[in-house]
């Protein structure tokens, strides 16, 4: 009867509890096996014949235990098992490989006993031989998924020393690139501001009788001016970027900085009524260098008037969301717009202008870009022509 219940339990057949020692014996499933203290066999069980694959009559005191396993199985026993048995009269879980009549490895932990007669004398081993042969394989598989993880390790720590050494030499190339730049463009403004002199000299004091010498003059002058912007803007760019590179990061509440922001972009909307919508609820404040934030906004709320669609009022949305770990500051404009599916690959490129008929430096995108990568975010843009472009850049919290 049950104790949880009064359910009968079903009758056993009376055949499971009847026991043949010898059955037992030779159908264990593991290796049984009876020796001489110097190893010769005198009985092993079906099991073990079976894995071998010999006749008793081939082993049954033909041949010694020790035998039946590889070379330095065999040295392993002579030297440390077999001394170990008659020091304490049992070993335990002794690893050795079984060599089979067909040629074929079988692993097995050996557990064995050694019975002496009365006055102490060793009699016989009693031996216990266990297939670990499913149990090598995990382990070997363990040994080889251990090393294939350090193979891994080893190359991931050896991409990693690739990695810093290119990002030492790139910081070395950006640096160099940058000296080099201010230093060329230092070099330049002298000679071009002698020839802008001597220019207008020239024009003051020469007279041209040829009619093609003033639109000539006209299109001198325009290149020299062009070169002289160019030179300035690579001067400023250099220097506004080491001086950004210095300056701390600090708190910055959204709604009063930009509001003078824009109190200093006036005269550019003075036709207007105030573009401006700001809509800072989401994130009120960014943790970033002043400097740095005043030049972003600045060149994105500067374009966004510069670029306002002819003979229609700018209106311009600043605005903040929250993305995780991340704020989105999102300037949107109804301007004229940009055709990202011919310039998104040049749109953050230094003097790229995509407005020719528009005045301008081409260096507003670039540096803001700089500037965001700079503080480990990213810039979204999205634009159709003649309706407008909004441009999103996440920054870290």
């Amino acid at each position: 009867m049950s104790e949880d219940n009064n359910e009968l339990l079903p009758d056993l057949d009376l055949r499971l509890t009847e026991s043949n020692p010898d059955d037992l014996y030779d159908r264990a499933p593991c290796g049984y096996c009876s020796c001489l203290p110097d190893g010769t066999l005198v009985r092993l069980n079906q099991t073990l014949l079976g894995w071998l694959g010999y006749r008793r009559e081939e082993l049954v005191a033909r041949r010694c235990l020790q035998e039946l396993f590889t070379i330095g199985g065999q040295l392993h026993y002579e030297t440390h098992g077999a001394p170990l048995l008659l020091l304490q009269d049992q070993v335990r879980e002794l690893s050795y490989s079984l060599r089979c009549k067909d040629g074929r490895m079988r692993p097995v932990l050996l557990n064995a006993v050694l019975v002496r007669t009365a006055e102490g004398q060793p009699l016989v081993i009693q031996a216990t031989l266990f297939d670990i042969t499913e149990r090598r394989k995990y382990e070997q598989e363990l040994l080889r998924t251990k090393q294939l993880a350090e193979e891994q390790r080893e190359q991931l720590a050896r991409a990693n020393e690739q990695l810093v050494s290119k990002n030492e030499q790139l910081t070395r190339i950006n640096a160099d690139l940058d000296s080099f730049v201010y230093t060329a463009s230092h070099d330049l403004k002298q000679p071009i501001d002698n020839m802008a002199g001597l220019f207008e000299e020239l024009k003051s004091a020469a007279t041209f009788h040829d009619p093609q010498a003033a639109p000539m003059l006209t299109m001198f002058e325009g290149a020299l001016r062009q070169i002289l912007s160019t030179i300035q803007g690579l001067t400023e760019v250099v220097q506004q970027q080491r001086a950004l590179e210095q300056l701390p990061a600090e708190e910055v509440a959204l709604q009063s900085f930009t509001e003078d922001i824009i109190r200093g972009l006036q005269p550019m909307y003075a036709p207007y009524a105030t573009p401006f919508v700001l809509d800072f609820g989401a994130v009120p404040t960014l943790r970033m260098a002043r400097s740095s934030l005043h030049s972003m906004l600045y060149n994105l709320l500067s374009n966004a008037l510069k670029y306002a669609m002819p003979g229609r009022a700018p209106h311009i949305r600043v605005s903040t969301e929250a993305a995780g770990d991340r704020v989105v500051l999102v300037v949107q404009d109804n301007g004229r717009g940009i055709d990202l599916t011919r310039h998104s690959k040049e749109l953050f490129q230094l003097f790229r202008r995509f407005h020719p008929d528009v005045e301008g430096s081409g260096m507003g995108l670039y540096l803001v870009n700089r500037l965001v990568h700079q503080v480990g975010g990213q810039v979204e843009v999205d634009s159709t022509v003649d309706q407008g472009t909004t441009f999103r850049i996440y920054l870290p919290r």
